[in-house]
């Protein structure tokens, strides 16, 4: 009879097994080791898109220039390209002569993964038969490609980080 009473206690009890616990925290800890990369890839992909975006920002004094002036831009100043203070990016230049394009300079440091700092992204603008412009054309489309610091070809790492429509060679 005692032992009926005491399989009755343990039925009665509340709370979790020390084996349900453990079961649970070790898919917490499975989840967390798939997020944390994730998340910082997230972050990486995030910070580049900022100095792609400020490109972009400068693309439209780049044309309005061109258009108002007939000559490509030389400097950021003639290109209206909006001043910026962020953490990712450390410059931004402007080009123009036979390799007319605008250049932002990424910085080479943290926060930036170690694989794309120092990088640059370039926009290059491009006549209607997909060449580089020259004075005197329409620009019908730009490429944009992502470079070492020496303008050299960037590793397949380094492109990872960038969207898409950057993972091209500059002419």
């Amino acid at each position: 009879m005692n032992t009926l009473t005491t399989f009755k206690r343990a039925k009665d009890t509340k709370g979790f097994t020390l084996i349900e616990l453990m079961i649970a925290i070790a898919i917490v800890g499975v989840l967390a080791a798939i997020a944390v990369p994730a998340y910082s890839n997230y972050l990486a992909r995030a910070r580049i898109s900022e100095a792609v975006n400020y490109a972009q920002s400068c693309k439209t004094g780049y044309v309005e220039f061109y258009a108002t002036n007939g000559t490509r831009p030389a400097n950021v100043d003639e290109a209206n390209c909006p001043s910026i203070d962020t953490q990712n990016i450390a410059s931004v230049q402007v080009a123009a002569g036979n390799n007319p394009r605008i250049i932002v300079n990424l910085v080479n440091a943290a926060p930036l993964p170690s694989d794309i700092r120092g990088h640059r992204i370039v926009l290059q603008p491009l006549n209607p038969t997909g060449t580089l412009l020259a004075d005197g054309q329409r620009v019908e489309a730009w490429r944009c490609s992502i470079t070492t610091a020496q303008n050299g070809t960037a590793t397949n790492a380094a492109k990872e980080y960038v969207p898409a429509a950057c993972r091209q060679d500059r002419l």
